[in-house]
C-alpha cells in the first residue's frame, strides 16, 4: 500500500510512515518483540475504516467475543462519508459490539469545525464515544485552537458521551495545545519502542500493522492508558433517564460541575442564585454518589454535578386563585426559561387559578397558572402579590410563630419569641392567595420581615 493510500485508509499521515522508515533495525526488532508480546486480543483496540472493507456478520461476531470495543471512521471532513460505516455500525449494534466514532477532520474555520462535529454525531448517534482526528493543518480563517475547541463544544452540546482528540504530540502542541485541554482525553499516535511518558493520554496508537485475526487484516491498533473499558463505552449505557427540572439548592458550599465522570475537567461551579437546569439523565457512580447530567435552556449539555447540589422543581398542590398585578414579569413554558408563553403586562388585573407551586433553590416561588382547565404557564409568584400601603403600629402578640423573609415562606427571619411584646410599624400589607393577610414590619427604616396579621395586635 503506497503512502497516499495508507494515509487515506486510516489516520496515518506522511510523518508516521517516515518515522517508521527511519527506525533502525535494532529498534524495530525490539519493538516487534515488545508488540508481539503485547498484541493479544482483549487488550488491543483496532480502529477500522472503509479500507478494511465491508465487515461480515461472522467477523463482527468474532470481534464482539474478543474485543471490548472498536473504533470506526465515519467521515473525512463533512463531505466524504466512509463507504461502509453505516453497514459496519449496524452489525456492531446487532451483535453487541461497542464502538467509538471518529472524523478525520479537515475544518477550515470555527463554523466549519462545528458543522463537522454535528455531522459526525448525526451520522453516528449510537457511538459510545467520539473522536476529533485532527492531524493536518487545514484552518484558514481564525485560529486552529478556537476551531478545535469549537468542534468539542459543538459535539458535547449534543451528547454527554466522552469526546477525545487524536493526533501526534508535536502536532497537537503546535496547533491545538489550549483546545486539547477541553477534551475528555487524548488519543496519542506515537510509533515508538516504548509508550511515551510525560504526555497525558487515554489511548496510545502504537502501530498500523497489528494482525487482527477476527478479520484477517493488518490494522491500526491502540492500547488503553489508565482507563477501564467502561470509561470508554459506558459513559451513557449507565445513564438512567431522569427528565426533570432541577435548581441549585442554595447551599453555601458550591459543587463542581464536571465535563466527565472521571473528574478530570471542570465545567463550572454551582452557586446560591437558584439557577435552573434540565437534567436528562442521572448516573450511579462507582464512588457511591449520584450525578445529574445537566442541560441549559438551549438544550446544550452543561456537565455533570453531584445530585446533592440540586433540588428537583417539585409540584406542590396549591389550589388558590390569584390576580396578576405586576406588568413586568414573563409567563414561561418551562423552568429553564427557554420559551415565553405570555407577558404579564397583557393580563394585569386578570384572575387565574394556581393548581401547583414550585420553589427554586433561592427560595422564590413559581405558580402554575390555569384559565379554567387550560394551562397558562409558569410565573414568578411576586407578579401576583400586591403591596398595599398603610401606616400603623402593631405589637407582636403571640409566641412560637414565624416572621418570614419572603411570602413564599421558604426563608425565615426568626421567631416571634425574640420580638414578643415589641412594637413595629406596618408600611405595607399583602392579601396572600392562601387567604391570609401579611404585614410588612419595620423598625424605623430597618425592614424586619413579613408576619401574619393574626400574630399581632394593632395600637
Amino acid at each position: 500500500m503506497d503512502v497516499i493510500h495508507t494515509h487515506q485508509r486510516s489516520k496515518k499521515s506522511f510523518w508516521l510512515k517516515v518515522t517508521m522508515v527511519m527506525i533502525s533495525l535494532l529498534i524495530f526488532t525490539g519493538v516487534a518483540t515488545q508488540h508481539a508480546q503485547a498484541a493479544t486480543l482483549n487488550s488491543q483496540i483496532p480502529d477500522l475504516s472503509e479500507w478494511q472493507g465491508e465487515l461480515s456478520a461472522s467477523q463482527v461476531k468474532k470481534l464482539a467475543k474478543v474485543e471490548p470495543f472498536i473504533i470506526l471512521r465515519v467521515q473525512q471532513g463533512s463531505d466524504y462519508k466512509d463507504k461502509y460505516f453505516s453497514h459496519n455500525a449496524a452489525l456492531c449494534q446487532q451483535y453487541g459490539l461497542k464502538y467509538g466514532a471518529y472524523s478525520y477532520s479537515q475544518y477550515s474555520s470555527t463554523s466549519d469545525a462545528k458543522q463537522e462535529a454535528k455531522d459526525l454525531y448525526n451520522r453516528a448517534p449510537n457511538a459510545s464515544f467520539y473522536v476529533n482526528d485532527y492531524e493536518e493543518q487545514t484552518v484558514t480563517s481564525g485560529t486552529t485552537n478556537s476551531a478545535t475547541k469549537a468542534w468539542y463544544t459543538e459535539l458535547h452540546s449534543l451528547t454527554s458521551k466522552h469526546v477525545l482528540f487524536y493526533s501526534y504530540n508535536s502536532f497537537a502542541q503546535s496547533y491545538a495545545a489550549s483546545a486539547l485541554k477541553s477534551y475528555d482525553g487524548f488519543w496519542l499516535a506515537s510509533y515508538t519502542q516504548a509508550e511515551p511518558t510525560g504526555i497525558s493520554h487515554v489511548l496510545w496508537q502504537y502501530t498500523d500493522e497489528w494482525n487482527c485475526s477476527p478479520i484477517g487484516e493488518l490494522v491500526d491498533a491502540s492500547l488503553k492508558k489508565g482507563k477501564t473499558n467502561s470509561w470508554f463505552v459506558d459513559s451513557t449505557s449507565n445513564a438512567i433517564s431522569y427528565k426533570k427540572y432541577v435548581t441549585e439548592n442554595g447551599a453555601k458550599s458550591s459543587y463542581t460541575i464536571w465535563k466527565n465522570l472521571s473528574f478530570t475537567a471542570k465545567s463550572g461551579q454551582t452557586g446560591t442564585s437558584g439557577k435552573t437546569y434540565y437534567a436528562k439523565y442521572y448516573y450511579k457512580h462507582s464512588n457511591g454518589s449520584t450525578y445529574l447530567s445537566l442541560y441549559d435552556k438551549n438544550g446544550k449539555w452543561v456537565g455533570y454535578v453531584n445530585a446533592n447540589a440540586m433540588t428537583v422543581m417539585t409540584a406542590h398542590s396549591f389550589n388558590h386563585s390569584v390576580t396578576i398585578y405586576d406588568p413586568n414579569y414573563t409567563v414561561w413554558n418551562n423552568f429553564v426559561w427557554a420559551n415565553v408563553k405570555h407577558y404579564s403586562k397583557n393580563y394585569v388585573n386578570q384572575q387565574f387559578t394556581v393548581k401547583y407551586q414550585y420553589y427554586r433553590g433561592n427560595g422564590q416561588a413559581y405558580y402554575s397558572l390555569y384559565k379554567g382547565n387550560t394551562w397558562f404557564g409558569y410565573v414568578n409568584a411576586n407578579a401576583t402579590w400586591k403591596a398595599i400601603g398603610t401606616n400603623k403600629t402593631v405589637q407582636i402578640a403571640k409566641q412560637n410563630q414565624t416572621i418570614w423573609r419572603n411570602l413564599s415562606f421558604t426563608k425565615k427571619y426568626g421567631s416571634t419569641n425574640t420580638y414578643y411584646g415589641q412594637t413595629y410599624t406596618v408600611k405595607y400589607y399583602y392579601n396572600h392567595p392562601n387567604g391570609s393577610t401579611y404585614y410588612s414590619l419595620y423598625n424605623g427604616k430597618t425592614w424586619i420581615g413579613y408576619i401574619n396579621k393574626n400574630m399581632v395586635t394593632s395600637n
